[in-house]
């Protein structure tokens, strides 16, 4: 996850969890470098959502307008699978006692067929559950997504079979 300070400190500390970037740059090249990224494939999507965001719109996530604002460096990139809560079903060890997950993401039909972003159907891709639906208020309640998973799953599925 990007990150810029504003945006990190915004964030009340009892609210992060103890949660620290594990990469910093002044800029987004800097960052880059940090992340063994390509040159420029940063700085370029970056760039795209600060203007995008400057215009009030997120054409690629429809993300609403109050939540959108350009980056300003300095930046920082916080790795989301240090998130898992220890004492959880299956997990040992320490973590950040942070959790993340999609709360959505991919564009879909309501049959399962995921949209690029001319939203056209890419052949042969479907998407059910959390991936592409599903996005809820405040708070997680354990559970909320098996619904998504199985009613959206099902008509994936037969979507699918249909070819």
């Amino acid at each position: 996850m990007i990150v810029d300070e504003e945006g990190y400190e915004s964030v009340p500390e009892a609210e992060r969890w103890g949660v620290l970037p594990q990469f910093v740059g002044e800029t987004l090249a800097e960052l880059e470098e940090e992340l063994g990224m390509p040159a420029g494939a940063l700085e370029s999507t970056v760039g795209t959502y600060n203007r995008y965001a400057e215009e009030g719109q997120d054409s690629y996530f429809h993300k609403d307008a109050r939540w959108l604002r350009p980056l300003q460096g300095p930046f920082a990139a916080i790795d989301p699978r240090l998130g898992f809560n220890p004492g959880e079903s299956g997990n040992t060890g320490a973590g950040t006692g942070v959790a993340g997950f999609t709360l959505g993401g991919l564009r879909t039909t309501v049959d399962g067929a995921v949209l690029d972003v001319s939203g056209t159907a890419v052949p042969g891709l479907f998407a059910a559950g959390r991936a592409a639906s599903g996005i809820h208020g405040e708070g997680y309640i354990s559970g909320t997504s098996l619904g998504d998973g199985t009613f959206f799953g099902r008509r994936a599925g037969v979507a699918a079979a249909r070819g």
